[in-house]
C-alpha cells in the first residue's frame, strides 16, 4: 500500500472511535492523582474600601466515594457528600473572611476508571479590605475521610485610587458572543491554565482618572513547548473590546460565568483576545502594557497550555519515532533519529504538520489519532517481556485501520488460535494465528471483501 494510502487508513474512524473534544477532556480519568484545582483573582467592587476574591473551583469527581442510597424508592442510586471550605487569613493568621460549601452528588451507577465524569465546577466568592492574605482552600470527602488542603497560596488585595490608572487581575476566559444584547463570558477555570485547542483570551476590570484620556494595551506572549527540542513560541498584539461595567457572578447550578454589571464610578471591562488555539502545549508568560494619558501599568501572567489527555507515548521521543516505521519512510526515519535534539524534533513535527489537514488549531488530529492507537496497541498487544505490542502484526493493523467493528476469535484443536479482524466500511478482513500458543499472532492473510 502505498504511504499517502497509509496514512488516509490510519485516519478511518472505527467503531470505537472518540472525538477530539472527547478526547480533551479526559483530565479526570487520565489524571487521578490530582483531581483539584482552583484560581483566586482579585477584582474591584462597587464598594472602594473592600476587593472581591473570586476562587474558581474544578474538582473530579474521582476525588469521592459513592455508596447506595438507601433512601432512594428502587435504591438504584448513588451518593457522594463532600465539603469545600474556602477562607481567607489575614498576616496575624485570623479569619477575615470564610465560606463552606456542601457538595452532594448523585449518580445512577457506581463510577468506573474508564468514566470521563464532568468535574464539579463553581465558585466561592469574598471580600475583604486590603491588604495581605493567606488562601486557605480545603475539600473533605464525608464517605472515605479523604481530605485535600492547601494553605500556602498567597494574594494582595490593594486600594483602589480614583487619580490613577487601576486594572484588576486577569480571568482567561473561553472565546465570548459579544453582542449589544448578551455579554456572557465563561472562565477557562483549570487553575489558571487554559486547556489546549480552546480558543478565548482574558478579562481585565479597569478604571481611567481622566475619561477624556485614550487607552492603548499591547500584549506579548512567550512560550516554549512541551515535547523533545527546544521549541520556541512567540505572538503579540494590541486589539481589545472595551464594554462598559465590571464584571459580576451570574447564578448558576455548575460552572463559573460573568456578566457585566454598570459601575457610576466609570469602570469599565476590557476582552482581549489571544491566539490560544494556536499555541502548543507548554509553559507561557503572558505580558500585558497599559497605557492611559501619563499613566500606565504592566502586568504579567503565567500559565500553562495543558492537554491532560496527551499520548503516552509522544512523551518519550524514541518510541514516538520508531512507531511512525508503519507510515513513515526510512530516510524519514533517519531525519528524526539523527542530528540535534532540535533537528530530530523540526524533522518530527514536520512530518505531522504536513498531514494535518486543519490549521486553525494547533491541535494536529492525525498525529493525535495514531499515537492514541499506538498507546492502545501497547496496552493491548505486549509481550510479558517487552512493551512492544504497536510492533506486532495485530498492533500494526491496529495503528493503521483503528479499531475492529467485528472480531472473532476461533479454537482450533489441530491449531494454534485465530483470530479474525473485520472492516466492512473498507472492505477488508486480516487473519491472526498464534502457532506456537503464547499469545504471539502473526498475520497470516489480508483479504479484499
Amino acid at each position: 500500500m502505498r504511504l499517502t494510502s497509509l496514512l488516509a487508513a490510519c485516519l478511518i474512524v472505527g467503531a470505537a472511535h472518540v472525538t477530539s473534544q472527547t478526547r480533551f477532556e479526559e483530565s479526570e480519568s487520565r489524571n487521578p492523582n490530582s483531581p483539584i484545582s482552583y484560581e483566586a483573582l482579585a477584582l474591584f467592587n462597587a464598594d472602594s474600601s473592600t476587593m472581591q476574591l473570586n476562587i474558581h473551583y474544578r474538582i473530579g469527581q474521582n476525588f469521592f466515594i459513592f455508596i447506595r442510597n438507601e433512601s432512594a424508592p428502587q435504591r438504584t442510586e448513588y451518593v457522594a457528600h463532600g465539603e469545600l471550605v474556602v477562607e481567607l487569613q489575614n498576616e496575624q493568621k485570623l479569619s477575615v473572611a470564610r465560606q463552606i460549601l456542601q457538595l452532594p452528588l448523585t449518580r445512577s451507577t457506581l463510577p468506573k476508571e474508564s468514566d470521563r465524569t464532568p468535574s464539579l465546577q463553581g465558585v466561592v466568592s469574598l471580600s475583604a479590605p486590603p491588604g495581605k492574605y493567606t488562601i486557605v482552600f480545603s475539600v473533605d470527602d464525608h464517605e472515605s475521610g479523604r481530605t485535600f488542603m492547601e494553605k500556602t497560596r498567597k494574594v494582595t488585595l490593594l486600594a483602589s485610587k480614583p487619580s490613577s490608572l487601576e486594572v484588576s487581575d486577569l480571568v482567561m476566559c473561553r472565546q465570548p458572543a459579544l453582542s449589544e444584547g448578551s455579554q456572557m463570558f465563561v472562565p477557562m477555570n483549570r487553575g489558571g491554565n487554559v486547556l489546549f485547542a480552546d480558543a478565548g483570551g482574558f478579562l481585565t476590570e479597569f478604571f481611567q482618572p481622566a475619561a477624556q484620556d485614550s487607552l492603548t494595551l499591547t500584549w506579548k506572549l512567550t512560550g516554549q513547548a512541551d515535547g523533545f527540542g527546544e521549541r520556541i513560541q512567540k505572538v503579540e498584539g494590541s486589539r481589545f473590546t472595551m464594554l462598559r461595567g465590571v464584571l459580576h457572578l451570574l447564578p448558576q447550578d455548575q460552572g463559573v460565568l460573568y456578566g457585566l454589571k454598570s459601575s457610576s464610578q466609570g469602570w469599565k471591562t476590557l476582552y482581549v483576545p489571544l491566539p490560544l488555539e494556536k499555541l502548543e502545549p507548554g509553559s507561557y508568560t503572558l505580558e500585558v502594557q497599559y497605557r492611559s494619558g501619563k499613566s500606565s501599568k504592566q502586568d504579567l501572567h503565567q500559565f500553562h497550555i495543558t492537554w491532560p489527555s496527551h499520548p503516552f507515548s509522544l512523551t518519550d521521543p524514541d518510541l514516538a519515532i520508531d512507531a511512525l516505521r508503519h507510515i513513515a519512510t526510512e530516510s524519514e526515519i533517519d531525519g528524526m533519529q539523527s542530528g540535534s535534539a532540535e533537528r530530530r524534533a523540526e524533522s518530527f513535527y514536520r512530518f505531522w504538520k504536513v498531514r494535518d489537514k486543519d490549521t486553525a488549531t494547533a491541535y494536529n488530529q492525525a498525529m493525535a489519532e495514531y499515537y492514541y492507537r499506538v498507546d492502545e496497541a501497547m496496552r493491548k498487544f505486549s509481550t510479558a517481556r517487552e512493551n512492544d505490542g504497536y510492533k506486532t502484526d495485530r498492533g500494526r493493523i491496529f495503528i493503521l485501520y483503528g479499531p475492529p467493528p467485528k472480531s472473532e476469535r476461533v479454537l482450533q484443536p489441530n491449531s494454534g488460535p485465530k483470530e479474525i479482524w473485520t472492516y466492512d466500511r473498507i472492505h477488508k478482513r486480516f487473519i491472526f494465528i498464534d502457532p506456537t500458543k503464547n499469545g504471539n499472532y502473526v498475520l497470516s492473510q489480508a483479504e479484499n471483501l
